[in-house]
């Protein structure tokens, strides 16, 4: 059973800019297996905050809209479009594809009579004011569609043909060097100050480095290990202590090296952490089973299985050594090609949301952190960097559609509330004692490759410090996408943003950037981002069976696998090349012919007895 909305489209929503769709899906619901001649009642709540739109012109926050609200449930989005439209009266004679019933609407009208612009300008958790973060994300040349204006907005070529042979596939717009049709890729020439901005590292905070006075402190003898923080608020006191015990070195290896798996920290005894892939099964550190593909997943409308699926992935991890899982992947469908829509859910941004938020709950039971991915607008793959370095893509998009499709998934995962978890304490009289303390559900974030407007969504100052840290009050592990061969990830714009560590596991940094941990500006960052993994790993089954104040064997999984990997790699190629010199020896050679004369012989020999 599927639940729609349908929000009025006012005077205001049209001088503002404000789109809205027919009809917006709110909930859904299954029903158990029923046997013939059965029924059962399907119960589906939504919030009132489901009904907000966003207003980035006028009031430049969320807004609920005067007018009345219309509900309906259905099999599909046409059919809850033609329940409303029977409910206005209208019929097939007016234009529906078929008849609808206007039984099954229910309508809402709010007390207010103009829009409701206080309500939910407010995030409902950490109560801080929502408004536009994302205004240079807009191109002010493009015209963005309005059912206002359909034929007057309807999207139109950007830029002209380029004359270059489009590989990916586009309509006929140019002729090839035969002068036959052809389809080529678009262009338009960027300014100086856009170029400018895609080769800078301005993360967009309006902090003046100078400003930051820290003091860099490394490497004291305080006592404490991350066994001991388990269960402590992210702001206790103690923090300071553990973290006043790293070395410049732990900096280092932490911030720049974290790819497929976090190393083992041994001034503070943080144990190695073991990082993996994919969307539907351990690469490693699972079973080595896999399960369907999410779309299989959201097409069966069942949010019990995507918890149960989460919880699986949790299970699989306790039996096979994972902690922190590179997913849920939670982009848009914005056209059936995309390349890793596989990894994706669907095309709406409440679906989405709630299948991987539902996941991401699961998995969190078992002590599983999920880096909830590609944090954001990473919905395209071909492009993502045209030149040496991949630079990535840049994209743009107006505030509305950024928060109420492509930031929705992870709105709602960040909005998943606390859970209960167990851990021991150390009495003053030297015992231990069984403790149930609060801890946020949501722990990890991927960043995405791509930019939003210019800005590397990885060194986004409005995206991941005033979004994530500030607004939904984020304060878990951060990571980038693959780092490997992005020039452009630079770790300092990183961790100015409010980002943490990157995504590499090669044996240098493709940007070149040495960060000085002497600097106050970087230090201070960089302490902010340790505090952030620490208190994963503090709060994660990476401390599964241990005692306050219990250290860590060393044990790299990631290293391992590759050693092995490498060493049956570098077996395999040895054979190859020795039976490849062997077989053009001279004595090989005479050996094979002569097995070949013998072999002809008993052949003519058999031949001859049988004549």
């Amino acid at each position: 059973m599927e639940l729609y909305a349908q929000s009025p489209y006012t005077d205001y929503d049209k001088r503002n800019a404000v789109e809205k769709a027919s009809v917006n899906l709110v909930g859904y619901g299954k029903t158990s297996e029923l046997k013939p001649g059965t029924s059962e009642t399907v119960r589906i709540t939504f919030g009132k905050d489901q009904l907000k739109a966003y207003d980035y012109k006028g009031a430049k926050t969320y807004i609920l809209d005067a007018g009345q609200y219309r509900f309906t449930a259905a099999t599909d989005a046409n059919q809850a479009v033609n329940n409303i439209l029977a409910d206005k009266g209208k019929t097939v004679a007016d234009g529906m594809t078929s008849e609808g019933d206007k039984t099954m609407v229910a309508s809402w009208t709010p007390e207010n009579t103009d829009a409701d612009t206080t309500t939910f300008a407010s995030d409902s958790t950490t109560g801080k004011a929502i408004s536009n973060l994302f205004d240079a994300a807009s191109d002010p040349e493009v015209a963005y569609l309005s059912r206002s204006d359909w034929t007057g907005t309807f999207p139109k070529h950007y830029g002209e043909s380029s004359g270059e042979i489009n590989t990916w596939g586009n309509e006929i717009n140019c002729k090839d060097s035969d002068g036959n049709n052809a389809s080529c890729t678009w262009k338009k020439t960027a300014s100086t100050k856009l170029i400018k901005h895609l080769e800078g590292n301005d993360s967009g905070t309006t902090v003046d480095k100078d400003s930051i006075m820290d003091t860099p402190t490394f490497g004291k003898k305080n006592g404490l290990k991350v066994s001991d923080m388990r269960g402590l608020a992210y702001d206790d006191a103690q923090w300071d202590k553990i973290l006043d015990e790293l070395t410049e070195d732990d900096y280092n290896q932490l911030i720049y090296f974290s790819g497929y798996g976090v190393d083992y920290i041994k001034s503070v005894d943080k144990p190695f952490q073991t990082d993996a892939d994919s969307a539907t099964g351990w690469m490693y550190g699972g079973t080595g089973k896999t399960f369907p593909s999410i779309m299989m997943l959201t097409q069966t409308w069942n949010a019990q299985l995507a918890e149960d699926l989460g919880e699986m992935m949790g299970n699989e991890a306790l039996l096979g050594g994972a902690n922190g899982w590179y997913a849920p992947a939670m982009n848009i469908h914005r056209t059936p090609f995309s390349g890793r829509n596989g990894e994706y859910y669907s095309e709406d941004g409440y679906m989405s949301g709630s299948m991987a938020s539902l996941e991401v709950k699961g998995a969190a039971t078992k002590g599983v952190y999920s880096y909830i991915k590609h944090f954001a607008l990473n919905d395209q793959e071909n492009h993502r960097g045209d030149r040496p370095g991949n630079f990535s893509v840049a994209t743009w998009s107006n505030e509305q559609a950024i928060r109420e499709i492509y930031l929705k998934p992870f709105d709602m995962c960040m909005h998943l509330g606390d859970m209960d978890m167990k851990t021991v304490v150390k009495k003053s009289d030297g015992t231990y004692e069984n403790k149930v303390v609060k801890t946020p559900i949501a722990k990890g974030v991927m960043t995405s490759f791509n930019r939003i407007g210019a800005t590397w969504t990885g060194g986004s100052h409005a995206l991941i410090q005033q979004l994530l840290r500030d607004e939904w009050g984020f304060n878990g592990l951060i990571i980038t996408d693959n780092a490997n061969t992005g020039k452009f990830m630079s770790p300092y714009q990183m961790l100015e943003a409010g980002a943490d560590i990157k995504l590499l596991n090669v044996s240098d940094d493709p940007t070149g950037e040495k960060l000085d941990f002497n600097d106050a500006a970087t230090y201070h960052y960089a302490r902010q981002a340790m505090h952030h993994l620490l208190y994963t790993v503090a709060n994660t089954n990476c401390m599964n069976g241990a005692l306050p104040g219990a250290g860590f064997k060393f044990s790299n999984g990631m290293k391992t696998i590759q050693i092995v990997f490498n060493t049956v790699c570098s077996v395999i190629l040895a054979m190859l090349a020795f039976f490849s010199v062997w077989r053009w020896m001279p004595g090989t050679i005479k050996r094979v012919a002569a097995r070949k004369e013998a072999r002809v012989a008993r052949k003519a020999a058999r031949k001859a007895a049988k004549g």
